[in-house]
């Protein structure tokens, strides 16, 4: 957890979301009290403390995000508006699905997690993670901020959540212990880590592995220990986790993009103010495309990182070895297609 802006902590878990009025407010003054910055400039603020949980560690896509929102809030609201970063689900026990029932039930204000995790409060959100989807980020990230997020959104508020942008969990690759995946049949026999979801078990499934569904915070230990075999993630994710130093093999297939929702609890949200709820709206979506573009640089120059100072061996697959894995995987896709259907399928162009 860490604090931003001047939020003071308790270490109760009741929801922080009530605006603070106080008495003779109208006047800001800058950091050195020389005087009046602007008199009422933020006054259309309410004065208000958010709380934002999210699954990964301090230096995972999802908490860069959550900081870099914090830091827009806390600067544009004059530190009106502040907030709060719980990281590694830890309000909820490391529990991704506990931690995703926190923000349903106000028990959080916000919230960041994966596709795969939503998924939990209704399927069709499983969409945007067929195979071989998106052709690059930009791709991704112009769906999850035009129809594919309008439609997040509307699913999102049948439960009570405001559905707000989302940042990249980005491609994945497969990393495992054994030997390098080049084409489906290596993946026979192999423990993989899943996030949950069917989607996921049956793909790996298909193609012959034994799929184990695993929160985040389980997954270092169990490659370390040999409990499975491999996991998919992007190649940010694997570097935040340390992945890498007890994975020799590394498979760059982007056979799936995941993203990172950021969303707000429904009834919370309502109570703030128009020009409250358009600056937190405003903040998440300059901040996320912020880290977007970071993530991207980043991910420039991991694959040398890993061989260099981990010793991992690294394959890209080629177009040929993708269109063998789409041949192997094309049964699922049309069953999920159908199962999330077509108006799903529109929003991200699925069809």
């Amino acid at each position: 957890m860490r604090k931003v802006g001047k939020l003071t902590m308790t270490v109760c878990m009741a929801a922080f979301l009530v605006p603070v009025f106080l008495a003779g407010c109208g006047k800001e003054t800058d950091s050195a009290g020389s005087g009046t910055v602007s008199d009422g400039a933020y006054e259309k603020f309410e004065e208000v403390e958010l709380r934002l949980s999210c699954n990964g560690t301090e230096t995972a896509n999802d908490a860069k995000a959550a900081y870099r929102i914090a830091d827009k809030l806390s600067e544009k609201s004059g530190g009106r508006v502040t907030m709060t970063v719980f990281t590694n689900d830890q309000l909820s026990g490391g529990n991704m699905s506990k931690g995703l029932e926190m923000l349903c039930n106000g028990t959080v204000d916000l919230d960041i997690h994966s596709t795969s995790v939503i998924s939990n409060l209704d399927n069709r959100l499983m969409v945007s993670t067929l195979p071989w989807l998106f052709s690059d980020y930009q791709e991704a990230e112009d769906a999850f901020y035009g129809e594919g997020g309008e439609y997040i959104d509307s699913i999102l508020q049948e439960k009570g959540v405001y559905y707000l942008g989302a940042v990249h969990n980005g491609f994945k690759a497969i990393t495992n212990s054994k030997h390098p995946i080049q084409k489906p049949e290596d993946l026979k026999g192999l423990k993989i880590r899943i996030p949950g979801g069917s989607f996921f078990s049956d793909f790996y499934s298909m193609l012959g592995a034994s799929p184990q569904a695993m929160s985040w915070s389980e997954v270092f230990t169990a490659l370390q220990q040999g409990t499975i075999d491999g996991h998919d993630n992007s190649l940010t994710t694997i570097n935040s986790g340390n992945v890498q130093e007890v994975q020799k093999y590394i498979t760059i297939s982007k056979h799936t993009y995941e993203a990172f929702t950021v969303m707000a609890n429904q009834k919370r949200f309502d109570v703030l103010n128009e020009d409250t709820q358009n600056l937190i709206r405003e903040c998440v979506e300059e901040a996320t495309k912020e880290i977007n573009q970071e993530i991207i640089e980043e991910e420039a120059t991991l694959e040398e990182k890993f061989t260099a100072e981990n010793g991992c061996e690294i394959y890209e697959l080629t177009e040929e070895d993708i269109a063998d894995f789409k041949a192997a995987v094309l049964p699922l896709e049309e069953k999920y297609k159908e199962l999330y259907g077509s108006n799903a399928c529109a929003a991200f162009g699925a069809e």
